[in-house]
């Protein structure tokens, strides 16, 4: 389903964007805001092997941090209304996820052993959408948007053999692609000052096939996030 969200958002946009020239007024946005959020993720491990399956669960949170820049273009259309749409970056600092697999000790082939797993994102791309108020000559604008980002994410899952207390661990990046809603309000002051409050959630997911043994892998992330943006006046 996401690889269809981009294009679609784009679409989307060039509508809210083709206004006519003699009733819209368009402005370039720029938009540099540190990010603040909750971050709770959950990692399922399936193990199917001997003719059975097992799965375990379990879920993690903690506090993450970014940089996020932004360009876009914005129009007012029909006097009041803003229409909009944003491509931006994703630098991403403080934020590693950890928790702990549960085992399935039922004496089985399939069974999922104990281990430490966690998710870090590194860097990610995105584009917003929004949509909002912005009376002529007003300072203030409020407005609601969406979009989706391409995250960059570490993910790593362990298992500890009971039989033998051997350790084995898969860490890799992979693609993350969190969508997220939420609503922001601009002041344009002596500097332009932006606040979004946003949520979002991705579902990453992939399978591993050894000789006999087939592991499916789970990663469900959902964010609630506060940025501050600061850019110049319009």
């Amino acid at each position: 389903m996401t690889r269809f969200a981009a294009p679609t958002t784009l679409v989307i946009c060039l509508s809210l964007l083709a206004a006519p020239p003699a009733r819209a007024q368009s402005e370039v946005f720029f938009r540099l805001a540190p990010e603040a959020g909750w971050l709770s993720a959950e990692h399922s491990k399936r193990v199917t092997a001997g003719g059975g399956s097992s799965e375990s669960a379990t879920t993690a949170s903690g506090a993450t941090l970014a940089v996020s820049p932004s360009l876009g273009l914005h129009t007012r259309v029909l006097g009041g209304l803003l229409a909009g749409m944003e491509f931006e970056g994703v630098l991403a600092g403080r934020g590693k996820i950890e928790g702990t697999i549960e085992p399935t000790p039922n004496g089985e082939p399939h069974d999922v052993w104990p281990g430490a797993w966690d998710l870090r994102d590194r860097f990610g791309l995105g584009v917003n959408v929004l949509v909002g108020l912005n009376p002529e000559g007003g300072s203030t604008r409020g407005y609601v948007f969406g979009g989706i980002r391409r995250m960059w994410t570490e993910f790593a899952t362990s298992g500890v053999n009971p039989e033998t207390d051997e350790l084995g661990e898969r860490r890799e990046r992979r693609a993350r692609w969190p969508s997220s809603v939420g609503v922001g309000l601009t002041l344009n002051r002596r500097w332009l000052v932006d606040l979004r409050l946003a949520y979002s959630r991705s579902l990453t997911e992939w399978t591993v096939e050894i000789p006999g043994i087939l592991l499916d892998y789970g990663y469900s992330a959902s964010a609630v996030t506060l940025s501050l943006g600061i850019g110049p006046p319009r």
